[in-house]
This record gives C-alpha cells, sequence and structure tokens, in this order.
C-alpha cells in the first residue's frame, strides 16, 4: 500500500480508539473514515481500524500492515495510555515486523522503546517477540482476518460474517454443510478457508473427494476386503490416519456434491461415530469406525469434513439424522466484483495455526454450565424452548444435540467477540433449526407464520387464511428494519412461505 495521507491516518487510530471503547461499531467507524478519506477503501478502514484494539493486547499483525500507521500507533498508545499499554504495541508490532522480515519497521520500533523509555525494567527485543509468538496461540479474530485477506488475494470475497460463521459451525461441530446452487464457489471457499490455515493438497492436509452416485455403503470411504482377503483403503482411510499421526495440525476433508448418494447410506459409520466424542487425556477422541481385514479407524480430533450440496432434481434430500449432526450453511450470495482497493493485495507468509484454533472445547452442555456464564446459557435454552415450542406443532422440534452445538457455537462466538449476541443466534436459527422444516400442511403454514413471528416480532394477520401473507411479511421486514430480531431467519421463512403458497409445498431448499 502506498503512504496515507496524515489526515487518513489520524482517523484511522481515532475511530480505532472508538471502537475499542465500544463508542461505535466497527462498520459505522469504517464507513465514515471512506467518506472522510475516500483513498481509504471500506474493507481496508475496517481492518486498519482493528489494528488499535489488536495493538492494545499485544496480538499479532496480519495482511498488508501499513508501517507508517503502526509507528503512529503505536507512539499515540503510548502517549495516550502510559508505559504498559506502549509495550503492548510495541510488541504487536515486533511480532509483525520479524515474520515478514521488515528490518526497517524493527528499527523504528526500537526507535520508539528507546525514546520513551520502555525498555527500563525489562527488555523488548525480536529475540523475545519469536520466542512470544510462537508460544502464544492465534487469537481468532487475527486469524480469521488473516484467512480472510488471504481469500481476498485470491480474488473471492465474502461478506455478512460469512468466513466467522463457517469457522463457529467447525468449531462448534467438526461437521459442515455448505447448500446453494451450482457455481456459487461452496467448493473453492472450503479450498480457500483450508489453504489459509496453512492446509494445503501439497502438504497432505486437505483432500477434495468427490462423491459418487452408486455409493451405497462406507465402504466406498473407509476401505473394503476384496476377494481374495486383500483389504483395499477407502477414499479417506489414509488421509484419516495421516491425520492421527499428526495431531499437532488441522485436517481439512471436502466432500464434494456429497449428495449425489445417499448421505445417511456411506456416511453411516462417520455419523454414528462422530456423536461419541469425548475427552480423554486432553484429547477429543472416538470410538473406532470397525474395518474388516484392516485396524480400526477412529476419527481424530483435528480432522474438519465440510460436504457441498446442489439441491435439484439430480440429488437426494437430506433427513433429520444428517440435519442435526452439521450446520446447514446455504451459500447463494455471490459477489462478482474484485475485492477494493490494490492495497489489499498482499498477504504475508502463512501464519503458524495450529489444530488449538480450530478445536472445539466444549463436548457437553454441563462443561459449558460449569466453565461459563450460567445466566447467559439459561437465557439462550429458553430462548430454544421458547422455538421448540412452536415446532413442536408440525413435529419438528430438536433435542438435546441440536441445543448442544447452538450454545457451544454462540459461546465461542462471545468468547472470541465474533460477532453480537443476537446475530450469532440469527444464524444459528437459520442454519440448525430452519431446515427441519418442509411438508404442504397446514400445520407447516402456520409454523411459518409463527416462526416468522418470533423472528421479526408481533404482526397481526400473519395466521389469518387470506393468502399472500408472504408479501405481508416481507412488507414488515422492509418497514422494520434494524428492528427486526432475526433479520436472516425471519427473511428465509418469508421466502419458504411463498415457495408454500405458490406451490403447495415448501423447505429450506428452493
Amino acid at each position: 500500500m502506498g503512504r496515507m495521507t496524515e489526515n487518513a491516518i489520524k482517523a484511522l487510530f481515532n475511530y480505532g480508539k472508538e471502537v475499542y471503547q465500544k463508542h461505535i461499531s466497527l462498520d459505522d467507524a469504517a464507513e465514515k473514515v471512506h467518506d472522510e478519506s475516500p483513498e481509504v477503501a471500506f474493507s481496508s478502514a475496517k481492518h486498519y481500524i482493528k489494528w488499535y484494539g489488536e495493538m492494545r493486547n499485544g496480538d499479532f499483525l496480519t495482511w498488508n500492515s501499513n508501517s507508517d500507521l503502526l509507528i503512529y500507533y503505536a507512539e499515540h498508545i503510548i502517549k495516550e495510555n502510559g508505559l504498559e499499554a506502549g509495550k503492548m504495541a510495541c510488541q504487536s508490532v515486533l511480532k509483525f515486523a520479524d515474520h515478514v522480515n521488515r528490518t526497517e519497521l524493527t528499527e523504528a520500533v526500537h526507535k520508539l522503546v528507546d525514546q520513551y523509555h520502555l525498555n527500563s525494567d525489562e527488555r523488548i527485543d525480536g529475540d523475545h517477540i519469536i520466542s512470544q509468538k510462537r508460544e502464544k496461540n492465534i487469537s481468532p479474530s487475527v486469524g480469521l482476518q488473516y484467512i480472510k485477506s488471504f481469500i481476498a488475494k485470491k480474488g473471492f470475497s465474502y461478506k455478512d460474517n460469512l468466513i466467522e460463521n463457517f469457522y463457529l459451525c467447525l468449531k462448534a461441530k467438526p461437521f459442515a454443510i455448505l447448500a446453494g446452487t451450482s457455481g456459487t464457489g461452496k467448493t473453492r471457499l472450503v479450498r480457500l478457508f483450508a489453504e489459509g490455515a496453512g492446509a494445503t493438497r501439497a502438504n497432505g492436509r486437505y483432500q477434495q473427494v468427490a462423491v459418487r452416485p452408486d455409493w451405497s455403503d462406507s465402504s466406498d470411504l473407509f476401505g473394503h476386503v476384496d476377494l481374495n482377503g486383500h483389504f483395499i483403503s477407502g477414499a479417506v482411510t489414509d488421509f484419516v490416519e495421516k491425520a492421527a499421526e499428526d495431531l499437532t495440525h488441522p485436517y481439512f476433508l471436502c466432500l464434494d456434491e456429497m449428495n449425489l448418494a445417499r448421505v445417511e447410506y456411506y456416511l453411516s459409520d462417520f455419523l454414528s461415530v462422530v456423536e461419541t466424542r469425548e475427552m480423554r487425556d486432553g484429547h477429543i477422541v472416538t470410538d473406532p469406525i470397525r474395518l474388516e481385514g484392516h485396524k480400526d479407524l477412529s476419527l481424530p480430533e483435528n480432522l474438519y469434513v465440510v460436504g457441498t450440496v446442489n439441491m435439484d432434481e439430480t440429488t437426494f434430500p437430506f433427513s433429520r439424522k444428517v440435519l442435526d449432526r452439521a450446520n446447514a450453511i446455504e451459500f447463494s450470495f455471490v459477489d462478482l466484483m474484485p475485492p477494493d482497493g490494490k492495497e489489499d493485495s498482499e498477504v504475508v507468509d502463512l501464519l503458524p495455526f495450529d489444530n488449538r484454533f480450530f478445536r472445539g472445547e466444549y463436548l457437553t452442555l454441563q462443561q459449558c454450565l460449569e466453565d461459563e456464564d450460567e445466566e447467559q446459557i439459561r437465557n439462550w435454552c429458553l430462548l430454544l424452548c421458547q422455538c421448540n415450542d412452536i415446532l413442536k406443532k408440525a413435529n419438528a422440534q430438536v433435542g438435546y444435540r441440536v441445543r448442544d452445538e447452538i450454545i457451544f457455537y454462540l459461546l465461542y462466538s462471545q468468547k472470541y467477540s465474533l460477532m453480537e449476541k443476537r446475530e450469532a443466534m440469527d444464524w444459528e436459527i437459520l442454519q440448525k433449526i430452519l431446515p427441519r422444516i418442509q411438508g404442504s400442511s397446514s400445520a407447516v403454514r402456520d409454523l411459518l407464520g409463527e416462526l416468522f413471528q418470533f423472528c421479526a416480532g408481533d404482526y397481526e394477520g400473519l395466521r389469518t387464511d387470506s393468502g399472500e401473507i408472504n408479501r405481508k411479511m416481507s412488507k414488515l421486514l422492509k418497514e422494520a428494519g434494524e428492528k427486526v430480531r432475526f433479520p436472516r431467519s425471519a427473511a428465509k421463512l418469508a421466502s419458504m412461505m411463498r415457495r408454500y403458497e405458490e406451490d403447495g409445498f415448501t423447505s429450506y431448499w428452493q
């Protein structure tokens, strides 16, 4: 990136401080910076504004970090917040400078250290920073910002916290489904996300398997014994075994077009065993998959399975057994425009991601109640109970498994400050609850109306028989705007109601 004007640098710093103090949202701050300094793209402004908080926390900076801004931020943090805050800021800059080998930036930081006597009681130097960087985990906010910038470098952009949502889905449960129309980049997203985390085909930590329509049992995935008594490895046998031998790093398995065959048939062993996860000696382990003619195969804690699906006449629908075990992410948005600003194109070398970044911390709700805010968890559960009371009327209620995984998702989001509480719950209603709804009965229609009221707010007339209820829903969403409680879920319910009124049948999968 070229040099910024002094006014742009000052604006970014000041709005960064406002966001850090929670006086303004990140998006609003970025809009204001872009309005005041049009040379700073909105996407870049969001990133630079977040530096303030990252430097106050001593985090590892990534993504084309601008040296002029880094020095400005560090010096003004020292002046405004004192020596301890200044040490954190300088350490944050030195981590980045060491990682990308910017000698001039390192020297500039040490000048600040000497000028403001930051090393009076402890030394701040490159060796200390290198050691600290290797020992400290990458925070989710920093790691995800890096992954997003890596994806942008490849010419793809995903809005509305899609990357954060994808990460939280895998953190809550190492099995997710990306659904949408053909050509929207579902498979590419899985691959780019994995590559951004250091898992590539070249190092053997990413594998893409094309599901075949004739797969009818788990032997196609995990292997079988031939007529001569020899074991023939399945499509993923070697990959799973390799992951089990390298628990330090994450491994990503993409099942491409996974519903060309019946998922319940060929993935039955996986679906069963993934529910047996438990913590043992500091590691998440599962019951073994029994393989004739081969040693038992367990699912390692560093294996993340993502299926991509197209919902059309050539594919099979999902049973609730599958939907209960995964977050179903509907993937329909495509931004054909390239990312804003040339300054976003540089990406630093791969960060040292290890499996701690992705591995879940909770396997049972009881663990959450012991470790986290019990009152907050109970409030979330109460909301889910209200939702379940509506679902029961069409026999679509959820069980303990869905409840637990939703709570895990919400806790991770809150713990790492990735989304607002309401937005995180909106994603989970959309991905864990609404995919269960389908049918042509009047009970399904009433269910859509009541769930819409639950998500969007009370609105008289939605349960009448006057027809064109979806028009009333759409009008309410337009008029209510930000007042809508769960906007993504409410919009999806309006779409499902439209299909019901037009076709006499509806489902989540359009």
